[in-house]
């Protein structure tokens, strides 16, 4: 009688169809030791970037080539850098938004992906936090998966058989672990126990692997491209901006006043407070390209402007000209109303600032970036927030207002 191979096998031999057939998935997969998962953390498979923890019954029940692309469909998860981004999204709604990104590519890639895991071409060539924030905005509608409860913490997973290339020292589950997954939707992905050190680490074994299979030229590209648009830093703006206030303002910490933003949290740490700021300019582009974002943009500033103190915040709203300028006092919280929606020239602010003397501090310009620029800098700091990708201003400094990092 013959006997049947054990899991254990059967994705040994799913890995080396994955190393021959599609070289950049097999490299990125052979790093990854084997584990079988006996606490139930998952129905599926999982990996948190050093192992690949699996159900036995989930690859019992699997075609040899499912599990090929279950393989796959894990690493893409590491390499799109899921496992150490998720920051304090719910844990549940973050795996279904990777699976939908992932799916896709890998469909893309000629991989055979079953019928009943998740995809939808409505999701084609978002990010995951944009599926992320999608799917948030879809909660409660019919057939809308309910969230799950997220693992223990401090849990340890089980050794079972590890691959050649295991140190056998075991791995961390982290805290995150999600034990309600269906069996249609592998897999799972684990926050990683050391995000920096894991980022660092990914990012060369993609660039290895990406060599690799250029090497035997089988590159699979659109995959490669939106591996390394997800590599690229994701520096919130919010930090930018308020950065770039502090350093003008005449300011220092006080314990008397502790931050209020981390009381909630029971976490004590002084606050920055400022009392001879000169006034603080910040002009939004009421074209129409910034409506999305102003809210949350005008949100920041009352959060800056408390903590620095200008003696006066000036709003101008302004396209092809200037239509509405609010003044508000040391202590006045900034309010915004949208005046505009013509085309984009920024001159006409700084012609405004010009006639009416004011000598700010610094300047914040919100806009996508596009329209006639003055020909010469301005004599005061100016930051241009420009919601566009990858536009830079010509002059001064320019950070870009990330869509997806606005929630």
């Amino acid at each position: 009688m013959k006997t049947q191979p054990t899991a254990h096998a059967r994705l040994k031999a799913a890995l080396r169809t994955l190393v021959l057939d599609h070289p950049y998935f097999g490299h990125l997969a052979l790093g990854l030791a084997l584990r079988r998962e006996t606490l139930g953390r998952t129905a599926t498979v999982a990996t948190d970037g050093e192992g690949f923890y699996y159900d036995e019954a989930f690859v019992n029940e699997h075609r040899p080539e499912d599990l090929v692309t279950v393989f796959a469909h894990e690493v893409l998860h590491l390499g799109l850098f899921h496992h150490t981004r998720r920051g304090d999204r719910d844990v549940e709604r973050w795996n279904d938004a990777g699976d939908y990104a992932i799916n896709l590519l890998l469909q893309d890639a000629g991989f055979q992906v079953p019928s009943d895991w998740l995809i939808d071409p409505q999701y084609r060539g978002m990010t995951t936090e944009q599926i992320f924030d999608a799917l948030k905005s879809r909660q409660g509608e019919p057939g809308e998966r309910p969230n799950s409860t997220p693992g223990e913490e401090g849990t340890q997973p089980t050794d079972g058989e590890d691959a050649p290339n295991d140190s056998g020292n075991g791995h961390d589950a982290p805290p995150t672990a999600n034990r309600t997954r269906a069996r249609s939707n592998p897999g799972d992905v684990w926050d990683a126990a050391e995000p920096a050190q894991q980022e660092a680490e990914w990012q060369v074994r993609l660039k290895q692997a990406a060599g690799l299979a250029a090497m035997m030229g089988r590159v699979p590209s659109h995959v490669v491209t939106a591996v390394e648009e997800a590599a690229q830093p994701r520096v919130d703006w919010r930090s930018i901006l308020r950065r770039f206030v502090q350093q003008f303002a005449s300011s220092d910490y006080s314990w008397r006043r502790p931050n209020r933003r981390c009381v909630a949290s029971g976490v004590y740490i002084p606050e920055l407070h400022g009392d001879s700021m000169p006034a603080l300019v910040v002009v939004a582009d009421t074209s129409g390209s910034t409506r999305d974002v102003l809210d949350v943009f005008v949100a920041e500033l009352r959060s800056i402007q408390e903590e620095c103190r200008p003696e006066e915040t000036i709003l101008i709203m302004a396209d092809a000209a200037v239509h509405r300028v609010d003044r508000f006092a040391r202590d006045e919280p900034i309010t915004c109303q949208f005046v505009g929606m013509g085309g984009t020239d920024f001159r006409p602010a700084f012609e405004y600032i010009e006639a009416e003397q004011i000598s700010p501090a610094c300047l914040i310009y919100l806009t996508d970036g596009h329209g006639t620029y003055p020909e010469t800098p301005s004599e005061f700091p100016t930051l241009w927030a420009i919601t566009t990708p990858d536009l830079q201003a010509p002059w001064g400094e320019t950070v870009t207002i990330d869509p997806t990092m606005t929630s």
